[in-house]
């Protein structure tokens, strides 16, 4: 890694501050950090935004999504795990599956009858 992208990193860290500070919707900026394939910014704030809002199930659905663009199944199995009572019946939870046997596909959380 050059000196240049370590130093912009720490910059970045040092001068985050949350999305709700700025009057932003945490989701909404996530949503436009994933459109432009900067899918750890995205994690990062969701993850951000989940320690204010734990309950909050946009957050965590756009979080699944995040992780599902990344390729971390074992962070995608835990959270769609977390959520599963939540979302079972609703539309939501078949794409979670679709994405999850594509991550995890020995997973029984992901099997078409669960």
């Amino acid at each position: 890694m050059s000196t240049y992208y370590l130093a912009r990193q720490l910059w970045r860290k040092a001068t985050y501050k949350k999305p709700r500070a700025r009057g932003i919707d945490p989701v909404g900026e996530a949503e436009v950090f994933l459109a432009y394939g900067r899918t750890s910014d995205a994690v990062r704030v969701l993850k951000d935004a989940m320690k204010d809002e734990p309950h909050n199930l946009s957050i965590k659905v756009t979080l699944l999504r995040a992780y599902s663009s990344e390729g971390n199944g074992k962070a995608y199995c835990r959270l769609a795990r977390d959520i599963q009572a939540q979302v079972k019946d609703q539309p939501v939870w078949h794409t979670i599956q679709e994405a999850g046997r594509q991550l995890a596909p020995q997973d029984p959380l992901f099997a078409a009858n669960a």
